[in-house]
């Protein structure tokens, strides 16, 4: 039998104001800051008795191993001018229309050199899952398109193979900071596989419901974040 809680006036209280800064939320004028589909996921969890307590998040696996541990994958300086709709040597297979379709077939901004790493999907999750798991802000983990570009030609042989894909944050405004509450409203996802006859890119929106296995070993490139020195 399932355990019983009393339940007191003032956690009443605190459960109906909760319930109703969500529905504000929700039904702003000016557009909901929160994803009704993660609302809708969230409270579906809290139904059935799921909660994200210390225990069970520390008994959860983690979703990303490090595997480009000690190789240093330095993507050079770059003026931001190459964008991936324009790629056509280096995607050679297919590009996705939805590059042109959202905006994102044009220039972005200039980047210094950065360190990258590598990481493997080892468990189930969605983008937002996938890429919270990352370190750092959402700022911290976006590339250009021009970085993507130096990627899959300089560090090619890091490309997922088997027909498995390599996952990539991109800005769709690059002038414009991400808030860090509504990461999806200027982040895509981009995503590379490798076929016979060469490179295919792919874009999705960072809310994508879809679940990514942790099987099939997908990957993940990020900005490698540098220690600061106190």
């Amino acid at each position: 039998m399932a355990t019983k809680f009393s339940v007191t006036g003032d956690q009443h209280v605190s459960v109906d104001k909760k319930v109703f800064d969500i529905k504000r939320q929700l039904y702003s004028k000016n557009g909901s800051p929160l994803n009704p589909e993660s609302v809708i996921s969230a409270l579906q969890d809290i139904v059935e008795g799921k909660f994200r307590t210390s225990e069970n998040l520390e008994a959860q696996p983690s979703l990303l191993k490090l595997i480009s541990n000690n190789e240093n994958l330095m993507i050079e300086a770059s003026d931001g001018k190459a964008y991936i709709y324009d790629a056509k040597k280096t995607f050679r297979s297919f590009i996705d229309e939805d590059f042109k379709n959202w905006g994102l077939n044009k220039p972005g901004i200039a980047t210094p050199e950065t360190l990258v790493k590598v990481d493997e999907i080892v468990s189930d999750g969605k983008f937002l899952d996938i890429f919270r798991a990352l370190p750092g802000t959402w700022n911290q983990k976006w590339f250009s398109q021009d970085q993507v570009i130096e990627f899959c030609e300089t560090f090619s042989s890091w490309l997922r193979r088997e027909g498995n894909t390599t996952m990539f944050l991109c800005k769709i405004d690059e002038n414009k900071i991400i808030e860090e509450d509504k990461p999806q409203d200027n982040l895509v996802v981009v995503s590379v596989r490798v076929g016979s006859d060469g490179l295919r890119v792919y874009v999705y929106r960072l809310e994508c419901v879809s679940v990514w296995y942790g099987e099939y070993r997908h990957r993940v490139v990020s900005p490698q974040l540098i220690p600061s020195v106190t």
